[in-house]
C-alpha cells in the first residue's frame, strides 16, 4: 500500500528570507572555524618571523615562519573578502527569487510517500528517491537534500506540529541523516 502525504506551504517572504539567511550562515560556519585557525597560525608565524630572536634570524626557520605568516595572513584576507562578496551576491539572488515567487503567490507542496519525496513550487518540481535523499536537523530547521548540492530548508513554524512530526518520521525512516 502506497500512502502519500501532501504538506502545503504558503509563501511568506519574511520566513523565506529567514530560511535562506539561516542556510547561508550554516554553510559558512565551517569556513569560519577554519578561518579562526588560519588567523591564529598567521599571527603566530608572523610573530616568530619578525620578532628579533637572537641567532634565529640566521636560521632557515626564520624565513619559513616569516613567509608562511605572510601567506596565511593573505589567505585569511581572501576568505574574509570571499565571505562578504558571496553574502552580497546571495542577498541579490534571494531578493530576485522572492520577488519571482511573490508575483505568483501560489502554495508550495512537499509530497511524501514510501518510494520518493517530491518538492513542488510554481516554477519547478523536484522528485527524488529516498536513497538519494539526506537531511539534517539544525535547531528548529530541517535541511533536506534531495539531490547533491540542492537544499530545501523548512522551519518548524511553517507547518503544524503534526505535519512536522510526519516529515521527521518519513525522513528518519526512509533517508539518511547528514553529519
Amino acid at each position: 500500500m502506497n500512502h502519500e502525504t501532501i504538506i502545503e506551504f504558503y509563501f511568506n517572504t519574511t520566513t523565506e528570507k529567514q530560511n535562506q539567511n539561516f542556510y547561508f550562515n550554516y554553510a559558512w560556519r565551517k569556513v569560519w572555524k577554519s578561518w579562526v585557525k588560519i588567523t591564529i597560525l598567521a599571527v603566530i608565524f608572523l610573530f616568530l618571523g619578525f620578532y628579533p630572536i637572537e641567532n634565529f634570524d640566521t636560521n632557515l626557520w626564520y624565513y619559513f615562519f616569516k613567509y608562511a605568516g605572510i601567506f596565511l595572513a593573505g589567505y585569511s584576507f581572501i576568505i574574509i573578502n570571499q565571505y562578504f562578496t558571496s553574502k552580497k551576491k546571495f542577498k541579490i539572488e534571494i531578493d530576485k527569487m522572492i520577488d519571482k515567487f511573490s508575483a505568483k503567490n501560489e502554495p508550495h507542496f512537499l509530497i511524501l510517500n514510501d518510494e520518493s519525496i517530491e518538492f513542488k513550487n510554481p516554477f519547478n518540481t523536484i522528485k527524488s528517491s529516498w536513497e538519494n535523499t539526506s537531511y539534517k536537523i539544525a535547531g528548529d530547521y530541517i535541511i533536506i537534500s534531495p539531490i547533491k548540492n540542492i537544499f530545501y530548508i523548512t522551519h518548524k513554524s511553517e507547518v503544524s506540529e503534526d505535519q512536522y512530526k510526519i516529515m521527521i518520521q518519513y525522513l528518519i525512516r526512509n533517508s539518511k541523516e547528514q553529519k
